[in-house]
């Protein structure tokens, strides 16, 4: 299964990313790895939160939202506002304990300034991704 979704392409959900963003040497490969949803005043954002490849727990990245992704056999190409790319394999969705307290605090940060923060699994995210018109930064 080969599927590239965009936000700002709903209709078709096949869109083919610039050759410029192929490069093997711009996609992170990641070994953890989760879906945020982010909701404020302006909308939802869908954020991927991950761990690095080479395994060390102590190290996470919270990429600048969503824009687009890649479904591709085993696994996921995640495309960051940014023009970064994570390669997450679908056998790696999750987290350590450390990191699901870490995303707790986050989450009641949030709600105290009137915000919300969710994990989601891939499976809802893509439901909701396909339902919905994410915001666009």
């Amino acid at each position: 299964m080969n599927k590239k979704t965009s936000s700002s392409d709903k209709s078709s959900n096949e869109k083919s990313a610039p050759e410029t963003q192929k490069s093997s040497t711009q996609i992170k490969q990641v070994y953890q790895w989760g879906v945020i949803k982010y909701i404020d005043k302006e909308g939802v954002l869908y954020r991927l939160v991950s761990a690095p490849h080479d395994g060390d727990d102590a190290v996470w990245s919270l990429n600048s939202g969503i824009l687009s992704f890649e479904i591709q056999d085993g696994f996921v190409d995640f495309h960051g506002f940014s023009g970064s790319i994570y390669r997450c394999k679908f056998q790696d969705q999750g987290f350590s304990q450390q990191m699901l307290i870490t995303i707790l605090g986050w989450r009641a940060t949030e709600l105290e300034l009137g915000n919300d923060l969710d994990l989601m699994p891939f499976a809802l995210f893509l439901r909701e991704w396909e339902a919905k018109t994410p915001r666009v930064m």
